[in-house]
């Protein structure tokens, strides 16, 4: 069981922290969460035309955005809450 203690406000997730979520060879774009909150980065290779969407521990490949979103339409929500 995790307990998670916030003083003050929760904290929220926005699109200005997506260059937080850039890695080695991996530019992200977009920043959308799971149902529980948990951040979901959408990155796109800088030297491949590879997309990504990372997840918890998961990451799946895509060949372009729309196929990435596509993944995401119906599991993931923006940072208002509202499904992508």
């Amino acid at each position: 069981m995790r307990f998670n203690f916030f003083y003050g406000t929760k904290p929220k997730i926005a699109q200005r922290h997506a260059g937080d979520f850039s890695r080695k060879g991996y530019e992200c774009n977009l920043v959308l969460q799971d149902k529980t909150g948990q951040p979901v980065a959408v990155s796109r290779n800088t030297e491949l035309d590879v997309w990504k969407v990372e997840h918890n521990f998961s990451s799946v490949f895509f060949t372009t955005y729309t196929e990435a979103m596509a993944y995401c339409k119906g599991r993931f929500f923006d940072a208002d809450g509202k499904a992508v």
